[in-house]
């Protein structure tokens, strides 16, 4: 059994370790004198962006056609944000382009 459990652990390790890279680096803007990560900018935008089409369907009558508004406005907030950062960063292959 503890043979099985060290096999696991060893397999399991190279996936704790795909972000340890000397190469790679985490993209940053400057703000106010500090070093932001675009990812946390990129979801405070995406939540953002969610808030106003929320608004938009409120507006417009969609909202009260949604099923689950709930995770509708979830997984915009969670579309819009990875659009924003694949845009700033330059990564739109993760986009399906």
């Amino acid at each position: 059994m503890r043979a099985h459990a060290i096999r696991f652990a060893v397999g399991l390790l190279p996936v704790f370790l795909v972000g340890c890279s000397p190469q790679a680096h985490a993209p940053t803007v400057p703000l106010w004198g500090s070093f932001f990560p675009i990812w946390l900018i990129a979801a405070m935008l995406g939540i953002v962006a969610t808030v106003l089409m929320r608004l938009v369907f409120i507006r417009t009558g969609i909202h009260d056609r949604l099923p689950v508004p709930l995770l509708v406005y979830l997984f915009s907030a969670i579309k819009f944000s990875v659009g924003i950062w694949a845009f700033w960063v330059g990564e739109l292959a993760l986009l399906g382009q």
